[in-house]
Order: C-alpha cells, then structure tokens, then sequence
C-alpha cells in the first residue's frame, strides 16, 4: 500500500490532455476493426485483430487497447499471448499514453506476462492515476478509501474521474458523500453516474426518490418523494441492463429526468444514445492496399498483423 500513498497529494488531471491526434488511416482500421467486432452472430476474432494490430502500429492507442483485451480474453490468436500483450502496453507507456501504466499495473498483479508483483504494480497503477487515467483513479481511490489510509485524496480521485466520465467512480463518489451525509453532492455524483452509463447510480437515485426514511443507511438521499421520477430511473436502469456490455450512456440525462428544482419535461421514453446507435451506418472496408501499404511500413504480414 505504500507504493500508491507516496506523494500522496493529487492533483486532477485529465487523460483526455495526454493523448495524441490519431493517424487517419489508422482510424478508418480502427472504426471497421470495431464495427466487426460489435456485430451479432459468429465473429473471426483474428480479423479483427488483423486491423487493430496493424493500426496499433501507426500509433493508434484504442486499437492497442483493444488488441490487448482480444489476446489475453484468448478471443485471438497470437503465437505467445501474454508477451505480445505486454509489449503492446509497454508501446503505449512509450507513447506517453497513460492507460499504459494501468495496464502493466494489472499484469504485474496478476503474473500476466510478468513476473507477479504487487507492490511494483501499485506504483504503476498511481502513476496512471497522477496522469489522468479514470481507471486508474477508480482503482486507486478504492485502495485509499478506508479511514485508515487516505480517503480526502481517494475523493478526489473519484471526483476526478468523475469529471470525465467514469460511471464506476461516480458511483463509489455518491456512496462516499453519502455516508458523509453530504446528501446534495452525493445526488449529484450520482446523476454524473447515471449520464456515464451507471446501473448502481441509477438504482440509487430510483431508490432515493421513493423517499425512504433517513433509517435507511443505504437509500436516503434526503429527497422529497417523487413517484415519476422514481419511474424513470428505473425505467433507465432497464435500459442500461438491457445495454449491459455495449457501453451505453445518457448525455441526454437532464432532458430525461432533471435534478430538483427543475422541473420534470415531458419524456417520450426514448434515450439519444439508442438513436445514436440506430442511425450509425457501417464504417468502409478499408481497401487492400491501404491495408497492405501500412503494414509494409512497419515491417507487418497484412494478412494477420504479425511481424514479417
């Protein structure tokens, strides 16, 4: 634990200030690698890869991200799994990405390509945390929590990953400012929670609008009963079940069900993101060529990605 309580102070920064602008020819692979990805029915997983592999190459740190999670879930195939996972985290540290650290914080965790260690690993999860990575302020956050160890600053990590869009942070925020009874910013946390995609957040404001009596440790909100507002988050967090794994969110929450004092607008029971997903069309098939002319450039077989 000391690994992530030195230098304990934090300052937020934002991941989103770290990253690079994507190569545009790595994107369109990037887009269609995804799109094949997300389809129902039978998927060739090593197709996939074969996109993502060759744009993680020209820099593209969403393709290398979801490249790593393709080769160590064992849905593609690799000649040596856990090394070229690692060395794709390591291309990211090299790249100045930080969800980098948080990876190699996971795999030294867990003896996944490295050697199993624990304490290297917490150092590695809190410079991800320092560099922005909303992951790794989650992650972090929940190790300092308790009153033993350092909860102003896991508050403020979650506040930070809050901020940027961190469901699993807004949750844990609400549920901290809660037990502080710090009712109104623990409410708002958990609208926060609910726009970036969070069933528990949802289920807390649905709750809490019944009112229940302040005995109850785990609902009270100190909000004033409001049964239509009550229905709609329930009504979102069946949407967000029936969503599970499709990383659905609301950015249309204060259109849907506002927080107190504003007054509830009429809803037709629709979500933007759902609209979003129902007018998307399907990315272009990037041409062979294009294929083949950036995997010549890294030295890569264009038919799998892998190093020629």
């Amino acid at each position: 634990m000391s690994a992530v309580r030195t230098n304990l102070a934090f300052s937020c920064t934002h991941q989103a200030d770290h990253l690079p602008p994507l190569d545009p020819q790595a994107e369109g692979l990037f887009l269609y690698a995804r799109f094949l990805e997300k389809q129902d029915g039978t998927k060739d997983f090593n197709e996939v890869a074969r996109y993502y592999r060759i744009a993680a190459a020209h820099g593209h740190y969403k393709a290398n991200q979801n490249l790593q999670s393709l080769i160590s879930d064992g849905l593609a195939g690799s000649p040596d799994a856990p090394k070229e996972t690692v060395e794709l985290a390591v291309r990211l540290i090299q790249q100045g990405i930080p969800s980098g650290y948080y990876d190699i914080g996971h795999y030294l965790e867990t003896g996944y390509g490295l050697g199993q260690d624990a304490e290297t690993a917490l150092r590695y999860f809190r410079k991800a945390a320092d560099l922005g990575n909303p992951e790794a302020q989650a992650y972090v956050a929940q190790l300092l929590a308790p009153l033993d160890k350092a909860p102003e600053i896991a508050r403020q990590m979650r506040q930070c990953a809050t901020d940027q869009g961190s469901g699993e942070a807004a949750s844990a925020l609400g549920i901290d400012l809660s037990g502080d009874k710090l009712y109104p910013d623990a409410v708002k946390a958990f609208q926060k929670g609910v726009e970036a995609g969070s069933i528990q957040s949802a289920s807390f404001l649905g709750n809490g609008f019944k009112a229940p009596p302040q005995t109850d440790g785990l609902y009270y909100l100190a909000l004033t009963n409001d049964s239509e507002r009550s229905r709609r988050y329930r009504a979102i967090l069946e949407f967000l079940r029936s969503n599970d794994g499709r990383n659905p969110k609301l950015p249309d929450i204060d259109k849907i069900v506002p927080l107190p004092p504003a007054k509830l607008p009429r809803w037709d029971g629709t979500f933007e993101w759902q609209k979003e997903q129902d007018a998307a069309a399907s990315p272009p098939k990037p041409s062979e060529a294009t294929v083949d002319a950036m995997a010549k450039a890294y030295n890569l077989d264009p038919k799998t990605g892998f190093p020629l």
